[in-house]
């Protein structure tokens, strides 16, 4: 999500980002008061190049993804399309949040997109957001409603288009209340503009805010999602192959068991720590902006919004690149491009069939 800024009516509790540039360059007084803004400076050759990679290995991992799906009948079914759903939100999140946070974070003059780009990419920004932990979710339910209960009918096509249009919606609904809060506020004798999210005089209302948005975010989709996981390796732990099988025959079964949980520990590792910074770091600004150092609290808002942002890398890797079905037919569309003189269809059919 984007870097926030708790409102300008009291500076010395909020340390708001770009009220600060902008004073920074224009008062002669360059103390302690913006020492935080210095120091963000001086790890700008660093976390300019870390963004940089997130970015493109986000769009080029998810592009490929997105890419694969589409063009592979065989993998038209519901989770490859959660999958690309996921693959969808996590490239709009790299296009979105990364090059307008680092613009505006760096930019002396704040925001300089205009006032409909402020409005429409902050509506972007934590709507990706939520829509990738929701589908995440989604995935985790429809992987354990195939494993543990394979008999029971699988979720339809139509099902999966009507759920991937909730999530949307839901998303959308999460994030009105802060659009609402968002101004364009220019100043234009200090020559900068911001654009942020403001609950001037409704301070209990911006906490519950938080809070609920925290809860319905993180804390239950990561419990969803662990709960679903781990029901998922108990059952494969107890599922036996019919018959009496020799320690030879059950081995490629219990490595199979063994990938399959090294994979599930990954998917829940990742979405945990990758989001947990920027939460517990909001969450601590909520209750008492004095518990982070006023020296590297920009810093350490800017390295939690890395931490987040890098999640759309991970994403990729881990719910397709280590599918074999996936790097299956990734090979046979890198073959069939490189292949000198082969007729368009016939690589066409190659891929599809």
């Amino acid at each position: 999500k984007h870097l926030w800024w708790s409102g300008w009516e009291d500076h010395a509790r909020t340390n708001g980002l770009m009220y600060e540039v902008a004073l920074q360059n224009s008062s002669a007084n360059h103390s302690s008061q913006f020492a935080d803004v210095a120091l963000l400076q001086t790890f700008k050759p660093l976390i300019i190049p870390c963004y940089a990679l997130v970015v493109v290995v986000g769009v080029f991992g998810n592009y490929l993804l997105i890419y694969v799906i589409c063009r592979t009948r065989k993998m038209h079914n519901v989770t490859n399309f959660f999958i690309g759903n996921l693959a969808f939100s996590d490239m709009l999140m790299c296009v979105t949040c990364v090059p307008f946070t680092l613009a505006y974070a760096f930019n002396p003059h704040g925001w300089v997109f205009g006032r409909s780009m402020c409005y429409l990419v902050f509506l972007i920004q934590p709507v990706t957001v939520y829509v990738s932990v929701f589908t995440l979710t989604a995935i985790a339910v429809d992987r354990y409603s195939a494993t543990v209960h394979p008999l029971k009918k699988r979720t339809s096509v139509s099902t999966c288009a009507a759920v991937l249009i909730g999530i949307w919606l839901l998303s959308c609904a999460l994030v009105a209340p802060a659009v609402m809060h968002t101004y364009h506020v220019e100043f234009k004798e200090e020559g900068f503009t911001i654009c942020e999210e403001f609950w001037i005089g409704q301070e209990k209302e911006r906490r519950a805010y938080a809070y609920s948005t925290l809860l319905v975010t993180y804390v239950l989709p990561l419990s969803a999602v662990f709960v679903c996981y781990l029901c998922i390796t108990v059952k494969l732990k107890k599922c036996v192959a019919p018959g009496n099988r020799t320690k030879t025959q059950n081995a490629p079964q219990q490595a199979r068991k063994r990938k399959i949980f090294r994979l599930v520990a990954l998917l829940v590792s990742a979405f945990a720590v990758c989001w947990l910074p920027i939460h517990v770091f909001n969450v601590l600004r909520d209750i008492d902006i004095h518990l982070i150092n006023k020296r590297y609290f920009l810093l350490i808002q800017l390295l939690c919004h890395l931490c987040a942002m890098s999640s759309s890398c991970c994403n990729p890797f881990l719910y397709a690149w280590l599918h074999d079905r996936f790097r299956t037919e990734l090979k046979k569309m890198v073959k069939c491009n490189h292949r000198i003189g082969a007729p368009t269809n016939q690589c066409a059919a190659t891929v599809v069939l």
